[in-house]
């Protein structure tokens, strides 16, 4: 009986292991699609993220080939192309919830502003967008977020 017993714990501590390793194997493949549906979702806007790389090891993400377009009444044309982002962070400071970026590389290939049929640009309609709001919290704009309202993006 003992024996018998010792053998299914094995059996589900192997399995525990092999869970583990292939959780970690496709966890940049796991916050790829997440960040693709959360930007979807936030801005309506479609969303590629052609690799996405987070350093377990050192404190790094990296996105390659990220493209951003527009919404449909726009046109559906690509918005944004960017060929690498690269971000180094602090992580002391961001275990205690405090986001201290100590590097950020990004190569920008192209940014297409377009005016649709109302006379709206696209990036004017992204700094109108609502927030989502977060469960307790007072809902803010974009502009309100980032300090970029309608005067700051003017050209």
């Amino acid at each position: 009986m003992i024996k018998f017993v010792f053998k299914w714990l094995f059996r589900l501590f192997l399995l525990a292991v092999v869970l583990v390793v292939i959780f970690f194997l496709s966890l940049d493949t796991i916050i790829r699609v997440v960040m693709e549906n959360r930007i979807r979702a936030q801005t309506g806007m479609d969303a590629e993220i052609g690799k996405f790389t987070l350093g377990l090891a050192e404190p790094t993400i990296t996105i390659k080939d990220f493209k951003l377009f527009n919404p449909p009444s726009f046109g559906g044309t690509p918005f944004l192309d960017i060929k690498e982002i690269h971000a180094e962070y602090d992580r002391p400071a961001l275990a205690k919830s405090d986001l201290h970026i100590t590097l950020l590389r990004f190569n920008l290939a192209e940014l297409d502003i377009v005016k649709n049929q109302a006379g709206q640009t696209n990036i004017f309609s992204i700094a109108a967008l609502p927030s989502v709001k977060k469960s307790g919290g007072k809902e803010k704009s974009f502009g309100a977020q980032t300090g970029m309202g309608s005067q700051a993006l003017m050209c």
